[in-house]
């Protein structure tokens, strides 16, 4: 954060989304691999894909400052966890279309953002077509998802989503170790809408060292569902220290 001239204002973040969200099951021996102890996988090995237009979104300090930004693109991977005993989502990876829409959610929660030079979700009647393309050019998922009913629960993401665990983790200026290696929990809220939909999709990860996501591949079917709402993210909560942790990417450049 430059103290001349910030980035942004800290604050809560209340935003409307048009949010997409598939789920599937995927291997329980990878999610054990790759989630950081204390933190296990949940009480079914689900993946949920989201992605988002984030429009209007607006950042409230403390001291009543608000910020605000242009609408962007956003998608990211959460998987389903047990964190001591309850039910939770854990942030594998999230992708920013444009320069610095993703700093705040980064700096201040430690939210695994990087930026991506194009995230889609490109409605066409009850269709929807999904793509990421990371930002030295490769594209690293590609979704289609066919919306068929209307989706019982009037919110556009699983209820697991609502506590989300993230690693803070703030490398040593001194080129060795960590400041700061922990646990953040950060409440997550959707309000009710009544345009929600559900449906079925296919999803294909494609390979890539930097960005290993495809070894959470399906492992069953994928469930859709989509709709437009109100998402709010309050301050998060310092949890445990966090000594061993699991890296599975390589630096790109």
């Amino acid at each position: 954060m430059p103290v001349f001239a910030p980035l942004f204002s800290v604050g809560t973040e209340r935003v409307s989304v048009r949010w997409l969200t598939l789920t599937y099951p995927t291997s329980v021996e990878v999610l054990r691999a790759l989630l950081p102890a204390p933190v296990a996988p949940g009480v079914q090995p689900d993946v949920g894909v989201w992605v988002a237009e984030f429009i209007g979104a607006e950042f409230i300090g403390n001291d009543g400052t608000v910020e605000r930004r242009p609408a962007y693109m956003q998608g990211g991977v959460s998987v389903r966890c047990d964190y001591h005993g309850r039910d939770a989502a854990y942030a594998v990876a999230t992708f920013v279309e444009g320069l610095n829409h993703g700093i705040l959610g980064r700096e201040l929660f430690g939210l695994p953002k990087k930026q991506a030079q194009e995230v889609k979700l490109h409605e066409h009647g009850s269709s929807l077509d999904v793509s990421w393309v990371a930002a030295q050019g490769k594209k690293l998922f590609t979704a289609s998802a066919h919306l068929s009913s209307a989706r019982t629960e009037r919110r556009p993401a699983p209820r697991w989503f609502d506590s989300h665990l993230t690693h803070k983790l703030i490398p040593s200026a001194e080129g060795h170790g960590y400041d700061i290696s922990r646990l953040v929990e950060i409440p997550w809220s959707f309000t009710e809408a009544d345009d929600m939909r559900s449906g079925t999709a296919s999803v294909a990860w494609e390979r890539d060292a930097t960005d290993p996501l495809h070894i959470l591949s399906p492992a069953g079917p994928v469930i859709a569902d989509y709709g437009n709402s109100v998402l709010q993210i309050d301050y998060g909560q310092y949890r445990e220290h966090v000594a061993d942790f699991p890296t599975f990417g390589t630096p790109s450049w």
